[in-house]
């Protein structure tokens, strides 16, 4: 029993601990707003993996502590929060998703579609037989499944009355698509495969 501990510590580093993911507002699917706050949580669990080292069986749990952001823009930073998905309304007034601000959230300041990437730091703790928990010095980092956000600009002009040619400045969609661009997945099924706003 005496080189169990060290035995733990060298199948700490090695576990095959799930990282997690990235995830974004499920109605928003990484949708943003250039210059607005979007938010993104880490997805990711405590986990209890069962080792046997030097014949012993031994319960090992690793939580998550910390967590690593990198944007995709250049700019990352640390949170001790995963994030949790935004609700509906908070106080009895309506959450505006696309520019809520969170302990979480990010603000890009260009377009563009951008690799989020996030290193979850786990602490671990093992027990014999049922036994109380032991801590297991040091931490491991590990790397989760990353996600995309899809930032778009907000243009806003004035017109006067109603639609009357699909082609027109704000009659073609939700969100008006330059030469070469796609649209984002939240309206993905709204437009054909060259780009054209399909209508209501």
């Amino acid at each position: 029993m005496a080189l169990l501990p060290g035995a733990v510590e060298e199948a700490f580093a090695t576990l095959p601990i799930a990282g997690g993911s990235v995830e974004f507002e499920p109605d928003l699917l990484g949708f943003g707003y250039r210059n607005r706050h979007t938010h993104m949580f880490a997805d990711v669990e405590t986990q209890t993996l069962n080792q046997t080292l030097l014949g012993i069986p031994v319960e090992i749990r690793v939580n998550p502590q910390s967590f690593q952001w990198n944007y995709g823009d250049g700019a990352s930073r640390a949170t001790y929060e995963p994030g949790e998905p935004m609700p509906e309304s908070w106080q009895g007034e309506t959450v505006v998703k696309t520019n809520q601000e969170t302990l979480t959230s990010h603000v890009y300041t260009e377009t563009g579609r951008f690799p989020v990437g996030l290193a979850t730091t786990f602490v671990g703790e093992y027990r014999v037989g049922g036994g109380p928990w032991i801590v297991i010095p040091g931490s491991v980092d590990v790397q989760a499944s990353p996600g995309q956000a899809d930032i778009w600009r907000v243009a806003a002009r004035n017109v006067s009355g109603s639609c009357r040619n699909a082609v027109d400045w704000g009659c073609n969609g939700p969100v008006t698509l330059e030469p070469g661009d796609t649209p984002p997945k939240i309206f993905a099924d709204q437009y054909d495969a060259n780009g054209n706003w399909l209508g209501d």
